[in-house]
């Protein structure tokens, strides 16, 4: 795992957490790629060449996630390296091929010293493990050496998940757990995938080097289809909150509201300090919450007059139809509820269920206080939009009967402290 390009976030300086930790990664990765070229053996020249085109192979097409790192399957080949032949030739052929690979990605070269280090350390602290935990200094053995190379393995897993997560924690400013955590299932799931195939190239070049050729197939058809995998995840993503933005414009005075309420979730979730799983969850579904207003005709959903009752009630299946959609794909199946539960009254007057109080998952009342809001500070054609005083009053008067108190207190809090505003009663 690596760090993403650099596109996606940019490091300031030294004097700053992110720089900091840079400079450390850097000068310790640095110290060991010195300690490893002063012990190079040309006898070596081969194998270090070999194993430098299979890293640099496995670094080309690196698989962006969406929490800003950088999957490769380069894992297995500076495992089986530093197993096979000591850690010098596993820190160099990993640091020539980030260079090279670096360069071609255009990352600029302050995160490809970064990555180039901390690839440095982190394979030392997994042969470190490896040699602490091996049975002897013979040659391999399978059995007396399978539990180090497997302690191996998960120290080189944790090392570089902390040291990648960490720096993009402190150069975007997130909270360190909830970047460590982010898709964390997914990353996990590749790790372990790469174990075995590690293992498998270090006993197969015990028996015939040339037989790892065989695992070369196998190992991009993993890749591959762990990337297919993520850009179908991703593409479903976007075309769905497409889809909630075609629907929100239908309406020009609606225009970027599903957005809106995304942010005031994630304002909310941030304060009340979300697990990530939920915190995610929440956003994801926050953005396409009136997905279900698809099925609702525009001569009803732009009616500037009083809703007759089946009107009224084509409106009220819009959370029901927004919950069969996205029930049905993977990625918002979580966050499904939170949709058609977002208009429960936290007294039990709401709709579809009239569930009532902590019945209401937490995600979709955290939804009611933003979609409200959004609501009320936005122009309709029957009325002005109100302003951030009117609307936030609005709110806490309603505290207790449509909404959660405690997510109105949070909110609140948010707005007063980000827009300064004042209310006449502090009341809530």
């Amino acid at each position: 795992m690596s760090v993403d390009s650099v596109k996606k976030h940019k490091y300031s300086g030294l004097i700053n957490p992110a720089g900091i930790f840079q400079f450390i990664i850097n000068l310790l990765g640095l110290y060991l790629i010195f300690k490893a070229a002063l012990v190079w053996n040309t006898d070596m020249l081969w194998v270090y060449i070999f194993w430098l085109l299979f890293s640099t192979a496995t670094e080309l097409k690196p698989i962006s996630m969406p929490n800003n790192d950088q999957l490769t399957v380069s894992f297995a080949v500076h495992i089986s390296a530093l197993i096979l032949f000591g850690v010098p030739i596993a820190i160099l052929s990993s640091t020539v091929a980030n260079i090279i690979t670096d360069i071609v990605g255009r990352r600029g070269w302050k995160k490809m010293l970064f990555n180039v280090n901390q690839y440095a350390v982190t394979i030392y602290c997994s042969w470190f493990i490896y040699h602490l935990v091996r049975s002897g200094s013979g040659p391999l053995e399978l059995k007396a050496d399978f539990l180090a190379m497997v302690l191996s393995c998960l120290t080189y897993v944790v090392v570089n998940f902390l040291l990648v997560s960490t720096v993009i924690s402190l150069s975007q400013g997130t909270r360190w757990l909830r970047q460590l955590t982010n898709d964390v299932k997914l990353e996990m799931i590749h790790f372990v995938t790469l174990v075995p195939v590690s293992l498998l190239i270090v006993i197969l070049y015990n028996y015939e080097p040339l037989s790892i050729i065989i695992l070369l197939l196998p190992l991009a058809m993993a890749h591959f289809s762990f990337d297919n995998y993520m850009t179908l995840r991703t593409e479903t993503k976007n075309t769905i909150e497409v889809l909630a933005d075609i629907i929100d414009k239908r309406d020009a005075y609606t225009a970027q509201h599903s957005y809106r309420v995304a942010n005031y979730c994630e304002a909310i979730a941030h304060k009340l300090k979300l697990n990530q799983s939920d915190y995610e969850t929440l956003i994801t579904a926050a953005r396409v919450h009136d997905l279900g207003k698809i099925s609702v005709p525009d001569s009803i959903l732009l009616k500037n007059q009083r809703l007759q009752p089946e009107e009224r009630n084509l409106i009220i299946d819009h959370a029901m139809i927004g919950f069969t959609i996205l029930s049905n794909l993977r990625f918002y199946k979580s966050g499904a509820k939170f949709v058609f539960h977002h208009h429960e009254r936290y007294d039990g007057t709401g709709y579809p269920h009239g569930l009532k109080g902590d019945q209401i998952p937490l995600g979709a009342r955290i939804m009611a206080v933003a979609d409200s809001y959004d609501a009320m500070t936005s122009d309709r054609p029957y009325r002005k939009a109100m302003s951030v005083e009117e609307a936030l009053t609005e709110i806490i008067n309603n505290s207790g009967t449509q909404f959660d108190p405690s997510i109105v207190e949070v909110f609140v809090q948010i707005v007063r402290n980000e827009l300064g505003v004042k209310l006449k009663s502090d009341a809530i």
